[in-house]
């Protein structure tokens, strides 16, 4: 009997990168675009924006498009 597989895209907690030194968020910037698809140009601008994020309710953030995603708990998975 063949069970159906799930498939979860990955997320960052919103948190999680709040707590990373200033040495880490620099060298994680390189891979974080803003919505508009800019991208960040200091340390404070991103980590002002992941606290507006958290002001909005969002304690995770996609890494890839889903259109299955919750902002509290992620991907909420898909079937394969």
């Amino acid at each position: 009997m063949d069970v159906p597989s799930t498939n979860y895209h990955l997320c960052v907690s919103v948190r999680g990168l709040l707590h990373k030194p200033d040495r880490e968020l620099k060298r994680d910037m390189r891979s974080m675009t803003k919505d508009d698809g800019s991208r960040f140009s200091t340390v404070q601008e991103l980590r002002n924006a992941l606290m507006d994020e958290l002001a909005q309710g969002h304690e995770v953030l996609k890494i890839a498009p889903c259109d299955n995603f919750d902002w509290k708990n992620g991907c909420q998975g898909h079937r394969a």
